[in-house]
């Protein structure tokens, strides 16, 4: 009987390998590199564009309506847009 030694296919040992299907397409890892590769941490989520600081805003409850209606469900990006179009101005 010929047994084919299964090596794994990113560091070469033949050490405790086993068979893994990563989107369906089998992949041959050691122990060592599945851990390695599978339990790094990603990060979750949208990529951060800046510095958060928290605003507490007061404005009167037509200032409000008038607001999210003219934010469309979006305050952050509306006065993202709103404060960075005003700095701009003020350089030109």
């Amino acid at each position: 009987m010929n047994k084919s030694k299964v090596s794994c296919e990113r560091c070469g040992s033949g050490f405790n390998v086993t068979i893994i299907y990563v989107d369906e397409v089998p992949v041959t890892y050691c122990k060592t590199c599945k851990m390695a590769l599978f339990s790094k941490k990603r990060s979750v989520g949208r990529p951060s564009i800046g510095i958060t600081k928290k605003v507490s805003l007061t404005l009167t409850e037509d200032d409000w309506e008038q607001f999210d209606a003219r934010a469309k469900g979006n305050r952050s990006l509306f006065l993202r847009k709103t404060i960075s179009k005003a700095l701009n101005e003020d350089t030109k």
